[in-house]
């Protein structure tokens, strides 16, 4: 079969959680019978056409998103009805936050293919949640019933929705009369693992608290800095942060005014961003629009206990023993909860187990797989 990936939702020349996504996709399609072809077309600055382990990567020109110019967003319709067109896949996945799905059906024309979405961006809180801040819970409730009905158009066209967390799909079923399945995400297990032995730290190290991330407003950075400048009051820690986007700036300020905090910027996926986590102590993760949270699994494959909060995908993703939640927006929970898994951090082999016996991208997109041709058999 041929699979397309249709999204917005990617990064050109940067990092994230769709980037992981379709990059280990790829990976794993370079070795599957079953998949003839992959291609994926996402939004770039400057038309391209590259391999990515075998499947063909598209980018279109595309403007930056006002909102995040870190992100880019496709407007080109007359280019992606002709790569289609050309193409011909025999079924599209799109992101479930624009009108690709739309933008699918009309450029396939009278040739209907099954049309799949991935939820991976929960819009409502994304976008009404800090409105709420600056305008109030009036005008951040009537941004969120807007965004609940763009979100419904979007879904209208799609054969089937799938979500990452058990958090999504309750979000999700109650707001389309769409079929929506849970397809949990994966880790890397053989790039992520543990690497430093913890008994072999000096004496008088600070332990090290590790940031992976987006540099963004919905990522709560500002609960993490307050969570870190609270925490080092109660005993000696360091802060190291990995990632880029608009609140860049605020970082590096949050950076030179901060003892023992270091900013490393962007640091590809691969061997030298493993080498950082399997190094540090303990994931902070403060956001509260997390739909999954992949970096939880890749601290977690590396032996790394987590701290997040509890709301979203980390609300059902990350189990006692191997972590901690804590409560959404409060900074000074935040710090305890980071306080008390460094005082008691769980075993580096307890951390990878978890993922290891539940988390795969194996299990991922075989269960993708699955559903593709299920979807296939019902179209012919």
């Amino acid at each position: 079969m041929h699979i397309c990936d249709l999204t917005t939702l990617y990064i050109d020349g940067g990092e994230g959680g769709v980037n992981t996504y379709l990059r280990e996709k790829a990976r794993y399609f370079a070795h599957c019978r079953d998949v003839r072809r992959h291609t994926i077309i996402v939004p770039g600055a400057h038309d391209t056409q590259r391999s990515l382990f075998g499947s063909t990567l598209y980018t279109l020109r595309s403007p930056r998103f006002f909102y995040n110019p870190h992100h880019r967003i496709l407007t080109r319709y007359t280019a992606i009805k002709r790569l289609l067109t050309l193409l011909k896949p025999d079924l599209v996945e799109v992101d479930c936050c624009y009108v690709l799905g739309q933008w699918a059906v009309a450029a396939m024309g009278t040739r209907r293919v099954p049309l799949v979405g991935f939820y991976h961006t929960h819009l409502p809180s994304l976008y009404a949640r800090p409105l709420t801040q600056h305008f109030g819970h009036t005008v951040a409730h009537v941004i969120e019933s807007g965004a609940r009905c763009y979100l419904a158009y979007c879904l209208q066209p799609l054969d089937k929705v799938l979500v990452a967390s058990q958090a999504m799909y309750e979000q999700v079923v109650k707001h389309t009369d769409k079929q929506v399945m849970h397809v949990s995400l994966g880790v890397n297990l053989d790039l992520f693992a543990p690497q430093t032995p913890r008994g072999t730290r000096s004496h008088g190290h600070r332990p090290t608290v590790l940031y992976v991330g987006r540099l963004s407003q919905e990522k709560d950075l500002d609960i993490l800095f307050e969570a870190f400048t609270l925490l080092n009051r109660q005993g000696q820690y360091q802060l190291h942060i990995v990632g880029d986007g608009p609140l860049r700036p605020q970082t590096e300020r949050f950076v030179q005014s901060t003892p023992y905090t270091w900013y490393a910027g962007l640091i590809p996926y691969g061997i030298r961003l493993a080498e950082l986590y399997a190094a540090a102590d303990v994931l902070a993760l403060p956001s509260r629009t997390e739909t999954f949270g992949l970096t939880i699994l890749e601290a977690l494959a590396s032996g790394l206990p987590v701290v997040a909060v509890d709301q979203g995908g980390p609300a059902t993703l990350l189990q006692p023993g191997v972590g901690a939640l804590a409560r959404p927006g409060d900074p000074v929970d935040f710090a305890a909860k980071l306080a008390h898994i460094l005082s008691d951090k769980p075993p580096a082999q307890a951390c990878r187990n978890y993922v290891a016996h539940h988390f795969s991208w194996h299990t991922t997109f075989h269960q993708l797989l699955g559903i593709y041709h299920t979807l296939l058999n019902e179209n012919d």
